[in-house]
């Protein structure tokens, strides 16, 4: 999934905040799909003979097979904003609460300016609620980091995993930005599985909160003769509640 190659978890040690001491309290609504397609060896030998019942004869086989899926849902993201600590990250309760399949009880997570999330190991967090926390960080867009074409850049290169993204401010309108995300998940050991994705983000600087995110998400598995798939991921994200927010 992206959010297990996406992100640089750890351990998060017991926050132990309570739901009345949070800073405030930030509800999206979200729609999420997935569709996969798999090209799979149905036969050890990739030219394998099969009988074929209109000619009486035998044909040529291809020895693969192709699977398909699909998995969609709807609903709404809590985020209770719990504190802000030294090192400028900021400390959230997540939850997700989809029409369907898609539910998960709150976790603890840590989030950063650079797009690095740290979320409790022991509790559920689904790949559309990663795409949300990695721009809650109150230093996501850093002034002082941009060129003069508005662009700035993010490269995280681990052991397991190489990251690359680009970041265009594409317009600002008193504070309210469209942002546009270019971002790759690469094996630095030159394996299987590839990902790349293409997001717009609606932000809002003064406030530090994205407003919408429309992310669209290719990965690839390539296991060589044994088969490859490809899963299409698609998250939008729409804030609808701001408790935070100046009336």
């Amino acid at each position: 999934m992206v959010a297990a190659t996406g992100m640089m978890l750890s351990v998060l040690a017991p926050i132990g905040a309570s739901a009345d001491t949070t800073m405030g309290t930030l509800v999206y609504h979200f729609t999420y799909s997935s569709n996969q397609n798999t090209s799979a060896k149905d036969s050890a030998n990739p030219a394998e003979d099969y009988a074929n019942s209109e000619t009486g004869g035998l044909s040529g086989g291809h020895g693969t097979a192709t699977y398909e899926g699909s998995l969609t849902d709807k609903g709404t993201m809590t985020v209770d904003v719990v504190r802000q600590q030294p090192d400028g990250a900021l400390v959230v309760m997540i939850s997700e609460q989809g029409e369907n399949v898609r539910r998960a009880p709150p976790a603890e997570c840590v989030v950063y300016g650079n797009t690095n999330v740290i979320c409790d190991p022991n509790k559920t967090v689904y790949t559309e609620e990663y795409t949300l926390l990695r721009f809650l960080g109150g230093n996501f867009v850093d002034p002082a980091s941009l060129d003069a074409k508005r662009h700035w850049q993010i490269v995280q290169d681990t052991p397991s995993l190489n990251v690359k993204a680009d970041y265009t401010i594409n317009s600002n309108d008193n504070g309210i930005m469209q942002i546009g995300e270019t971002r790759s998940l690469r094996d630095p050991k030159g394996g299987s599985l590839t990902t790349d994705i293409q997001a717009k983000v609606g932000y809002d600087f003064k406030r530090a909160v994205p407003i919408s995110v429309d992310e669209y998400v290719q990965q690839r598995h390539d296991n060589g003769v044994v088969g490859t798939s490809l899963t299409i991921y698609q998250t939008t994200l729409n804030l609808v509640s701001d408790s935070m927010a100046k009336t």
